[in-house]
C-alpha cells in the first residue's frame, strides 16, 4: 500500500509537471497573457512586475519597456539589423560578444518560420546615476522549424538577469547572466537576449 501512494504521488507530480509545460506553451501560442502589454502579437507576451513602474519612475519605464517591446518586434519581424541596434557594442555574455549573438539570431531567424516568447520580468535595480537597470527574467522561445513536427523549444531561461544601459540616450543590452546551461546549436552556453 506505502509503494503503491509513492507511485500515485510521483505520477501526479509527473503529470503535473508536463501539465504545467502544456498550459505554458499553449498561453504561448493562444497570447494568453497578463501584465503589461504594448501592442505585441498575440505569439509575443510579457508579464512585468507591476512595482517597476513604480521603482524606475515612469518615464525610465516606459524607456525600458519601449527596448523590451523592440526586441519583441525584431524577433517577431526577423529584423536582425534592428535587433542588434538593442545590443551594446561592448556586449558581453560569457565568452560571447555583439557578433556571435548576431550570429546566432541569424542562424535561429533562417531555421525558423514561426517563432513565440513568454516573459515573467521584476525589476532587480537601478545605478545610482540613473544609467543603468538590471531586471531578472525567466521565460521560453519557441520556434517552428518544420510544420509536420510541430514547436521546439528554442531557448528557456530561469531567473537571468539582463542589464541594460543607456548610451547615447537609448538604452541598450550589455549583458545577461545567471545559471549557464547548454542551448540548442551553441558550443558555449548563452542565452542570447531573453
Amino acid at each position: 500500500m506505502f509503494l503503491h501512494i509513492n507511485c500515485m504521488n510521483t505520477m501526479n507530480r509527473m503529470v503535473m509537471m508536463c501539465g504545467a509545460a502544456v498550459l505554458v506553451a499553449a498561453t504561448i501560442f493562444t497570447g494568453t497573457a497578463s501584465g503589461t502589454e504594448h501592442q505585441l502579437s498575440d505569439k509575443y507576451s510579457m508579464e512585468v512586475d507591476p512595482a517597476a513602474k513604480q521603482q524606475l519612475g515612469e518615464q525610465t519605464f516606459n524607456e525600458v519597456m519601449t527596448f523590451f517591446h523592440s526586441a519583441e518586434r525584431a524577433i517577431e519581424t526577423k529584423d536582425l539589423d534592428a535587433l542588434m541596434e538593442l545590443y551594446s557594442d561592448s556586449y558581453s555574455n560569457g565568452e560571447h560578444d555583439k557578433k556571435s549573438a548576431k550570429l546566432i539570431w541569424g542562424k535561429i531567424f533562417s531555421t525558423f518560420d514561426t517563432m513565440a516568447t513568454r516573459h515573467n520580468m521584476k525589476f532587480v535595480k537601478m545605478s545610482a546615476d540613473k544609467n543603468m537597470v538590471v531586471f531578472q527574467c525567466s521565460g521560453l522561445l519557441l520556434g517552428v522549424p518544420d510544420i509536420k513536427k510541430g514547436a521546439i523549444t528554442i531557448d528557456n531561461w530561469t531567473m537571468q538577469e539582463h542589464v541594460l544601459v543607456k548610451e547615447a540616450g537609448k538604452w541598450k543590452l550589455i549583458g545577461t547572466y545567471g545559471s549557464e546551461r547548454k542551448r540548442l546549436w551553441f558550443d558555449k552556453p548563452m542565452h542570447p537576449l531573453f
